[in-house]
């Protein structure tokens, strides 16, 4: 077996390149993460139930009537009766024939 030697060809040495380095360049990303934060604002209504009594008074009244009657009973015996004034009628007047007037009482 033979051996072969390459035939390529060798490179040449290159010159070594010229390397520029800029400053960095600075980038920014802003993230936005919410969060919440509760705040309580606690509030308290009073209510005041104010009552006022009216008092109301009343005077009822009440009339009433009475009737009363008195009855006479004159016996005037025989004869025409005579005519009696109305000045003369009353609880306490005399019969015209001067009679008693509670005939009722035969005690």
């Amino acid at each position: 077996m033979r051996h072969h030697k390459c035939c390529r060809p060798r490179p040449t040495a290159l010159s070594p390149a010229e390397t520029v380095v800029h400053p960095t360049k600075h980038c920014v990303k802003n993230n936005f993460i919410p969060h919440e934060v509760n705040h309580i604002h606690p509030t308290h209504t009073t209510i005041q139930n104010h009552h006022v009594v009216k008092n109301n008074h009343f005077y009822p009244h009440t009339q009433s009537v009475v009737n009363s009657v008195n009855t006479q009973h004159v016996n005037m015996g025989p004869g025409r009766p005579q005519m009696v004034s109305p000045a003369n009628m009353g609880p306490n007047a005399v019969s015209p024939a001067g009679m008693n007037p509670n005939p009722n009482n035969w005690c």
